[in-house]
């Protein structure tokens, strides 16, 4: 039997992690002063309905900061009644948990687009394009475990995201099956986007198809997206197709140099810090209203992270 040693060196800590708390006090202080000020872009929806007695601009706040700081519905109730944030919005009294979550069925997806347009410059150098996969349900591992049948299900949507690689803001989003593919999404994608002028649009192998590259070239974008290994130059209607294998056959550094192509990693950068900091998971059960906080996730991001 191996002895261990007897000699008991002191663990030193090789670097001092200091967190300055007043620093990051008042930088989420003025993350929920951002948060308020977006109920002036909401107040739109105030206008048609007078005698509401809760307006639907102060409710999608409290939606933010329910995203914000992932609570529940309950959470955010007992926080709006406890916190004051109600006589910061000026409600005359607290809202339900079951009122700011029926706040999800008034909103529409094209009106928290048009929102968003107001958050993204119009003219953008460099983009990217590409999907990752959100979960609809919060189970844990034993949960997995214990009744086999949920480990079955695919139970997850797949999040499409047009991303400016410079800025880093969210231009367009839109929810999918877990199944489905990238590439035939990149059309519609674009075409809401047809008001923005961009010079290179970035994604990687899964957009490789020549309908892909006619809608880049279409739009008067230069795609970025590598071609498959054993792609021929005969690339028949698809001349920017054709082009862009003759150009990576002949030197792929260069290429990749030429269009910036290193630079869609911050693609993945910012899902990935979008479910670091709102969560890897989607709350809402109806189908519309997980689109709608996918929206919703995407302006909190849009304001939050790289503010106006």
């Amino acid at each position: 039997m191996q002895k261990t040693s007897s000699n008991k060196k002191e663990w030193k800590r090789n670097k001092e992690v200091i967190v300055q708390w007043a620093q990051y006090d008042a930088h989420r202080l003025n993350e929920c002063k951002y948060v308020l000020d977006l109920r002036d872009l909401f107040i739109e929806l105030d206008k048609p309905v007078q005698r509401r007695e809760f307006l639907l601009s102060r409710l999608t706040v409290l939606l933010f900061f329910k995203i914000m700081f992932g609570i529940s519905f309950r959470g955010i109730a007992s926080a709006t009644k406890d916190l004051g944030i109600y006589q910061i919005l000026g409600m005359k009294r607290s809202p339900s948990y079951k009122t700011i979550q029926r706040t999800l069925s008034y909103l529409d997806i094209k009106y928290l687009s048009r929102i968003n347009r107001c958050l993204i410059p119009t003219a953008i150098r460099l983009t990217g394009i590409d999907s990752s996969g959100m979960k609809l349900q919060r189970k844990g591992a034993w949960v997995q475990l214990r009744f086999q049948r949920y480990a079955k299900k695919r139970e997850f949507k797949k999040i499409h995201i047009f991303v400016d690689l410079d800025s880093k803001k969210i231009l367009h989003c839109i929810m999918t099956d877990g199944s489905s593919h990238d590439s035939p999404y990149l059309k519609s994608i674009l075409k809401q986007c047809s008001w923005l002028k961009v010079d290179i649009i970035l994604g990687d192998g899964g957009y490789d198809s020549k309908e892909c590259f006619n809608v880049i070239t279409k739009l008067g974008a230069t795609p970025g997206i590598p071609v498959r290994k054993n792609s021929i130059t005969r690339s028949r209607g698809s001349m920017s197709r054709k082009k862009a294998i003759i150009e990576q056959k002949k030197d792929m550094e260069g290429w990749k140099e030429k269009v910036q192509y290193t630079m869609r990693c911050v693609v993945e950068s910012i899902f990935s810090g979008t479910k670091r900091r709102f969560g890897e998971f989607l709350f809402s059960l109806n189908e519309r209203n997980r689109c709608v906080e996918m929206w919703l996730r995407t302006i909190l991001w849009n304001v939050l992270i790289y503010p106006r």
